[in-house]
């Protein structure tokens, strides 16, 4: 078996019983051109060897690439979640031979073992992946995270596992919501904790080789606190019997029977570039700069203040209606007697909207002054492209930032205690969940990417 690094985490499996293509990326950038891969790499799709089994391990969009998954032949076997978004991409894109997958449930395969690995986060339908041929076994953990129960159920099957591709990196995408910038000891432990108890011959750590492109290479000294190497470094001290190895793209292992062998570089259709790795070095004290609209798309201002108006007015008539209703979104801001604030940053000013809930009913103060209690300020562009379902959340995150001071004072002259409300932000809530159109915005932005890519319904 050998298994090649394309990039972040697209791996090329071949074994001898058929060719294994995961969460395929080979354009930079991507995610709309917010990151791009790092280290710096170059991807030439067409040396690719013929691909028997692609796999689409969850719908993030660096994992889940439009671009790139138009570029694989249609005539391969698909393997993806029981995701009616990724399904509905498929379909479009003209792949006729696809497989919803039941995690733990081993799949169909004549001299190969395809074993879909169940994963603990609950906020996306997503599975890990071993491969086993008669050389040898590859878990590649993807962002998966596994409970104990689904290591030894797995490690019970296949017996001791040659290479662990394992999630590490424990970003900090927290960093949009506060601006928080603290160490991930929790999850550092944890994503260490499962390697132990995978127990591999190999570990590799994985699915983590991006940064932030311009405008937006000063998120990277915040959200990438855990390195490859340090990640090594910490394995290799808690158990010395898993060799900790570190992948550049374009590097292969070839697994042969309990050995494993990393040859760097040996990729015929990919290479390393540069390592700019210094580019995500952690330093949470690092300058934020001011937000600012780059107008990436070229929006008239007179378009993003059309769009952005009848946004406000359907974000008002949403908080009045519900309102009056029982533990809606509306009723707790209500009850928090919260003032809600959306400054929009346009390429020449700045404008701000305020929602006031302390009146009955809620009212829209445009250009409101008042001290708001939650505060989402954001590049007018990006709002725009996100209301026109051009952009999605991923994509206006860093675009936006967002506080809160909202909270409830108990107590009398024996004691007083303060303690934060801590509400969802109202203008993402209606966008992602209310909105008329918000159940098709996925859609919508999947017809755009495929109507961008030439052929990309063609077999």
């Amino acid at each position: 078996m050998r298994v090649t690094l394309i990039g972040h985490a697209s791996l090329l499996i071949e074994t001898a019983g058929g060719t294994v293509l995961t969460d395929p990326v080979f354009f930079d950038p991507f995610e709309g051109g917010a990151v791009t891969s790092c280290p710096e790499r170059e991807v030439d799709p067409g040396k690719l060897p013929e691909v028997d089994y692609l796999v689409v391990s969850h719908r993030h969009a660096d994992h889940f690439d439009i671009p790139s998954l138009a570029r694989v032949p249609r005539g391969c076997q698909v393997l993806c979640p029981r995701d009616p978004l990724i399904l509905y991409a498929l379909d479009r894109l003209g792949f006729g031979r696809v497989t919803p997958v039941d995690p733990m449930r081993p799949l169909p395969a004549f001299d190969l073992q395809l074993f879909p690995t169940r994963s603990e986060e609950p906020t996306v339908r997503e599975f890990g992946l071993v491969v086993a041929d008669g050389s040898g076994t590859l878990w590649n953990q993807v962002d998966t995270v596994l409970s104990l129960a689904t290591i030894q159920a797995t490690v019970a099957r296949f017996g001791a596992i040659d290479a662990h591709i394992a999630r590490y990196a424990s970003q900090n995408f927290d960093f949009f919501e506060g601006r928080a910038a603290g160490f991930p000891y929790e999850e550092h432990q944890r994503n260490l904790e499962t390697v132990l108890a995978v127990r591999p011959r190999v570990a590799v750590p994985g699915s983590a080789g991006f940064r932030f492109a311009a405008p937006h290479g000063w998120l990277n000294r915040y959200l990438f606190p855990v390195s490859s190497e340090r990640f090594a470094a910490d394995l290799a001290g808690l158990e010395p019997a898993i060799r900790p190895l570190l992948m550049r793209p374009g590097d292969a292992l070839d697994i042969e029977r309990g050995e494993v062998h990393h040859s760097q570089g040996a990729s015929p259709f990919c290479r390393t570039v540069r390592d700019d790795t210094e580019a995500i070095r952690f330093d949470p004290t690092a300058p934020i700069p001011p937000l600012e609209d780059p107008n990436p798309d070229g929006y008239p201002e007179a378009e993003m203040e059309r769009v952005i108006g009848g946004f406000l007015e359907r974000l008002h008539g949403y908080a009045v209606a519900q309102a009056d209703r029982r533990l809606t979104l509306p009723d707790r801001y209500r009850r928090a007697r919260a003032l809600y604030e959306l400054e929009v940053i346009f390429p020449a000013g700045r404008r701000r909207w305020q929602l006031d809930f302390r009146a009955d009913p809620p009212r829209l103060d445009p250009d409101g002054t008042a001290e708001a209690h939650v505060v989402h300020r954001i590049a007018a562009s990006a709002l725009t492209g996100w209301v026109l379902r051009r952009r999605g959340y991923l994509y206006t995150r860093a675009y936006s930032r967002r506080s809160s001071t909202l909270y409830r004072v108990y107590g009398d002259e024996a004691g007083v205690e303060v303690r934060p409300v801590t509400l969802p932000d109202l203008a993402i809530h209606y966008l992602l969940n209310v909105a008329e159109d918000a159940a098709d915005a996925a859609r919508r932005r999947i017809d755009l990417e495929i109507e961008a890519c030439p052929g990309a319904g063609q077999s």
